[in-house]
């Protein structure tokens, strides 16, 4: 089930204390497609594929966060956890431009930003006018409703855990 069926914003795995769901990681103009996991008090992110990134960028995200092999790995088509954070050393937001559809995370200085729905730059699109539209239109409404909800439980979910307690679990790239 993909991030643009209405009923991804109920099926994200959502439970007191863990949550998954699809998410992208954006770097730039590009994304890379993965699942954000919160399970035990931990963050992680398992990147599926290389997504819309160049080459350099994956090698600067690899720097970025001290996980040599990463780039290599994912291009592969190997699917990566490619950082793993007790998530109550995050902090965590959504700015108004994300429109609730997106978090920022920021671990040891460094923030990245996820998507909570597929960019428009991974999706197909029908053509203006044409024959798919008013159908095309309605499923963009749904895929964004259903961003901004996971937009509010990413938030509910990490705040929870700031306040609570965090845990290790098995080990991965960007182990904190």
């Amino acid at each position: 089930m993909g991030s643009d069926s209405p009923a991804f914003a109920v099926a994200s795995s959502i439970s007191a204390h863990n949550l998954r769901s699809e998410a992208w990681l954006l770097r730039g103009i590009s994304s890379i497609p993965g699942e954000l996991i919160l399970a035990q008090g931990v963050l992680r992110f398992v990147a599926r594929d290389t997504g819309s990134a160049w080459p350099w960028q994956l090698r600067q995200l690899e720097q970025e966060l001290g996980v040599p092999g990463f780039a290599a790995d994912i291009e592969r088509g190997e699917g990566v956890c490619l950082f793993q954070w007790p998530a109550n050393a995050l902090q965590s937001w959504a700015p108004w431009y994300y429109f609730g559809g997106g978090i920022r995370l920021k671990h040891r200085g460094l923030v990245l930003c996820f998507s909570l729905g597929r960019p428009a730059n991974m999706a197909l699109r029908a053509h203006a006018g044409g024959p798919g539209a008013v159908g095309e239109l309605r499923r963009q409404w749904l895929a964004i409703r259903g961003m901004r909800s996971r937009g509010r439980h990413w938030l509910a979910a990490l705040a929870h855990e700031r306040v609570g307690h965090g845990a290790t679990g098995s080990r991965c790239y960007g182990q904190a």
